[in-house]
């Protein structure tokens, strides 16, 4: 299971920065066309989106950005995770939660720009299994701090893509209804086997700006 789970996660890092290059490298050949016409530029200050990548691995993600003036920007951000239950022998049944603020500096002063930024996460991941005969219920909480950058491309429909990595360290805790050796080795496979509790921030994110 240790091998899947770590393909799987592997899986969309690599198909999150292979999207990225792709489509980089298609803007940058539309921007030079774009730049010889003569359509005024928008100006956006506010943008919605959502990670239709991540949706086939059963996390569900939006976010929203609001420039509070032409470099600095706040977004909000919540995401939904629904976990297999193929991490662990105790049958565990879990899905996980997350809210996170992240502050970005747009070079570029504007919302279409490269960005350097910091966030702030809270997850938290809850579910029950049997071990042996029996049932427990557990919450593993998890507070991470970090840094990011990346970038948003916008077009004058108010389109969007936007792209982010980062990185942060990590403060967890966990709290069972039932404690013993048996109950915490099932919960240690658990969270060992299910790569995603980690301190890594990730983005590949379509939606409108205006």
């Amino acid at each position: 299971m240790k091998t899947a789970s770590a393909f799987r996660k592997k899986v969309i890092h690599f198909a999150i920065i292979f999207s990225f290059l792709f489509i980089t490298g298609s803007l940058v050949a539309q921007e030079k066309v774009g730049a010889q016409d003569n359509a005024p530029e928008k100006t956006f200050t506010q943008a919605i989106n959502m990670c239709p990548l991540a949706i086939a691995f059963g996390i569900y993600s939006v976010n929203y950005e609001y420039m509070i003036n032409k470099t600095h920007g706040i977004v909000f951000r919540l995401d939904y995770e629904a976990i297999p239950d193929t991490y662990s022998d105790a049958n565990i049944n879990a899905d996980g939660k997350a809210a996170v603020l992240n502050y970005r500096y747009h070079l570029n002063e504007k919302l279409e720009s490269y960005y350097l930024g910091a966030f702030a996460r809270y997850r938290e991941y809850s579910g029950d299994g049997i071990s042996g005969a029996e049932k427990f219920d557990f919450t593993i909480s998890e507070f991470t701090i970090g840094l990011n950058a990346g970038k948003r491309w916008v077009w004058n429909s108010g389109f969007d893509i936007n792209f982010t990595l980062g990185y942060g360290y990590s403060f967890d805790d966990r709290k069972t209804s039932k404690s013993n050796a048996s109950i915490e080795s099932a919960i240690d496979t658990f969270t060992n086997e299910y790569d995603f509790i980690d301190a890594f921030l990730g983005e590949f994110s379509i939606g409108y700006a205006f």
